[in-house]
């Protein structure tokens, strides 16, 4: 009972994160300015965290920001969102700096990803699977502690991969994906499947049941 509850509510919250991520962008179609990936970009954060936020038990904090290693006298890379416990080093209105050991996770966002993000850049006839997303994870890994998570969180996911493969490579790169939308292969929508798919692998259900039993 619990599962489908948790499915039920990722479902309606993938439905209604899309419908906000698709407002966002026919506004900025109505601009007669040059459009800016990096404004776009920085709403669908905003978006994606106050999500997570709704389901995070009291005493954690989300915001993006900068971890600190005190141990190896190290900073991380920005950090689009960090979850943790505590008190903030420094907190200022949008970003902290927190210590490695009161970090719970770290949140990726990406409006959408696709096969070269996924597995690699095309390196002759092969791909580099240190490119992509995993490069950018690589960087970041080094700064959680023990039992820290690395989420991805994108709006949209677009592969000819089968599904199988791409949940397999995903798990390899990150802790928890939380896709939105997965844009089905041109195959399987002439096999009878729906062009869209909301809450690709049940990600978005299994996030909010990791966020809500956090401690």
């Amino acid at each position: 009972m619990e599962n489908e509850l948790y499915k039920t509510l990722g479902d309606a919250k993938c439905q209604e994160l899309s419908k906000k991520s698709n407002t966002l962008w026919k506004m900025l179609e109505l601009s007669e300015s040059r459009k800016s990936t990096q404004i776009g970009g920085a709403v669908l954060e905003g978006i994606a965290k106050d999500f997570i936020r709704e389901f995070l038990p009291a005493g954690f904090g989300l915001k993006s920001g900068l971890i600190f290693d005190a141990q190896n006298k190290r900073t991380s890379p920005q950090i689009d969102g960090i979850i943790y416990g505590g008190v903030a080093l420094l907190e200022f209105s949008d970003v902290v700096v927190v210590e490695k050991e009161q970090v719970k996770a770290i949140l990726e966002v990406k409006s959408w990803i696709d096969t070269p993000n996924i597995f690699g850049a095309k390196s002759g006839k092969s791909r580099n699977s240190s490119s992509g997303l995993a490069y950018d994870f690589k960087r970041r890994t080094d700064f959680l502690p023990s039992g820290a998570k690395y989420i991805l969180f994108t709006f949209e996911l677009h592969s000819a991969y089968p599904d199988a493969q791409v949940i397999k490579r995903l798990k390899e790169i990150c802790d928890f994906h939380a896709v939105i939308l997965r844009k089905e292969p041109m195959i399987e929508r002439e096999r009878g499947k729906e062009p869209w798919l909301y809450n690709f692998d049940n990600s978005v259900a299994r996030l909010i049941e990791w966020l809500r039993n956090l401690s």
